[in-house]
């Protein structure tokens, strides 16, 4: 996997702001000296101060003569101002705004679809320019978006890919060109991870399970599946580790025969698969539950118990809740087999990744990694006895009873 004759992304939205960029090249119709006097205007209008001649020659990669003699015509043109002071040079419009890239995990998904609102509205408030390039789940576009983006000289990377091998090339892309990343939910190599703390979610979600099954089935599982989702990594597996220890503070018995591991592969299909051949390992009233890797594999789930009447033998826990519109009616349903989900809120993310972006690039420390607000968000009706674990404390919930669509 490489980053070799890769074109601009195919689909590319912009903020209203932006404007239309044209690759640089050195095909038939380049004219040389034009492209280095817009180099000079590149750097002055991408810098945060005045800059010297020295400065510019080096990040415009010219020589001293050359970019002294295109500064002057410039100047005399009225592109540019130098203090006859300081002998420094600056863009007479000012100092541009940063330009973000973000390469966004997928349109076509509603999860990341929030995500994208809440970046390009945070980008907006803060006058930030913000290129958007879509992955579409696709390993290869990931790589071909990144070179994309290094081209357009973007001071900063989110980048939000699910397939991990391929993080450490984009990251090792990244980082020849000088561009600070932060990763979204799944972890890149030198990278700020901003994503769930996948242990702790996994933990709330199946503590919520057992409970129904203390409560609803008098603790009797005869089943419980792990629709996982291991082309994200290992750090994401560490739900499946909080699920299990979740699960066993309740039901402290649980035998490790009983837990089946199946590939969801993150999909809603790969979700419905793997159920549907579970289910047929079943007898028809054994108990069951399904502890989900995010909100496509609970769809994929739910289809599938839903086509084997399985509903009264079934509970299963979502991981990521957008809210999903489907998912958000299944939890309004007194006789839906999702009793619960355990919700991420991805239109809050841009209102937290953009201020950290800015501290990054002002020179400012920030932490190594940032984790999303995470809360149990119970079915329509559905309240236990006894309380239930979230985010570090104990909630009641009927607390959480009713905040479906907030």
């Amino acid at each position: 996997m490489n980053a070799k004759d890769v074109g601009p992304p195919k689909e590319i939205r912009h903020m209203p702001m932006q404007h239309t960029e044209t690759e640089r090249g050195s095909g038939r119709y380049h004219v040389e000296v034009l492209g280095k006097a817009l180099d000079i205007l590149d750097v002055l209008r991408g810098a945060r101060t005045e800059l010297r001649l020295t400065d510019i020659a080096e990040k415009a990669r010219l020589d001293i003569s050359t970019t002294f003699r295109l500064l002057r015509t410039l100047e005399a043109r009225g592109y540019i101002l130098r203090d006859r002071k300081t002998k420094k040079f600056k863009h007479c419009l000012g100092y541009r705004a940063y330009r973000i890239g973000y390469a966004q995990l997928s349109s076509d998904q509603s999860f990341v679809q929030k995500v994208t609102q809440g970046l390009m509205q945070a980008a907006e408030k803060s006058r930030v320019e913000m290129l958007v390039a879509d992955n579409r789940d696709s390993p290869e576009d990931a790589v071909k978006n990144a070179a994309w983006l290094i081209a357009q000289k973007v001071d900063f990377v989110i980048e939000y890919e699910f397939h991990y091998r391929v993080g450490p090339v984009l990251a090792n892309m990244f980082q020849k060109a000088g561009i600070p990343t932060l990763a979204i939910d799944i972890p890149m190599p030198s990278a700020i991870y901003f994503g769930a703390n996948n242990y702790a979610v996994g933990s709330v979600g199946g503590e919520a399970l057992a409970q129904f099954a203390h409560h609803h089935w008098r603790g009797r599982v005869d089943r419980i599946l792990l629709l996982e989702m291991p082309e994200a990594g290992p750090v994401p597996h560490s739900r499946v580790l909080g699920t299990l220890d979740g699960i066993r503070s309740v039901l402290p018995k649980l035998q490790e025969k009983y837990v089946l591991h199946r590939n969801g592969k993150g999909t809603e299909g790969g979700g419905y698969l793997a159920t549907r051949r579970v289910i047929h390992s079943l007898g028809s009233r054994e108990l069951l539950l399904i502890a989900a890797g995010n909100d496509n594999c609970t769809r994929g789930a739910i289809r599938a118990i839903r086509e084997a009447g399985r509903e009264p033998f079934t509970a299963i826990m979502a991981q990521g809740w957008g809210p999903d519109e489907a998912l958000e009616g299944e939890l309004r349903q007194a006789r839906s087999p999702l009793i619960g989900a355990v919700a991420y809120f991805p239109e809050k993310y841009g209102a937290r990744i953009l201020p950290i972006i800015l501290q990054c690039l002002n020179g400012q420390p920030v932490p190594p990694a940032l984790y999303v607000e995470h809360k149990l968000i119970l079915r329509d009706g559905l309240r236990f006895p006894s309380p239930v674990r979230v985010e570090g404390g104990f909630l009641p919930a009927e607390v959480s009873e009713g905040s479906v669509g907030r």
